[in-house]
């Protein structure tokens, strides 16, 4: 007997969906939330006329400190290393304005 589970947006696609979908979706649910809540605090901060490089440094440091709870040191840094060379890839990046 198959399951049939509503897609993100409340409706039966009429397939099953895979349990490795579900987590992505589950995942890009929570990821957008998160960048919600993030921007806001940015919002936030820079309202309180705190300087971006500040901003900057208080969410590094939070991400060193969630990178690394219950992770071992070397997942940590692997991790904060793809970080950094998305931002390298960033401001390579060509601007349009």
């Amino acid at each position: 007997m198959s399951h049939r589970h509503p897609s993100a947006t409340g409706r039966d696609d009429g397939a099953a969906t895979s349990p490795e979908a579900r987590i992505a979706e589950v995942h890009a649910a929570d990821v957008a939330k998160a960048r919600t809540l993030l921007k806001d605090a940015i919002a936030s901060a820079r309202e309180q006329w705190l300087p971006g490089n500040a901003i900057a440094d208080a969410l590094v440091q939070e991400l060193i400190d969630l990178g690394s709870r219950g992770a071992p040191p070397a997942r940590t840094s692997a991790y904060l290393r793809g970080v950094a060379h998305l931002l390298d890839d960033a401001a390579a990046a060509p601007r349009t304005n």
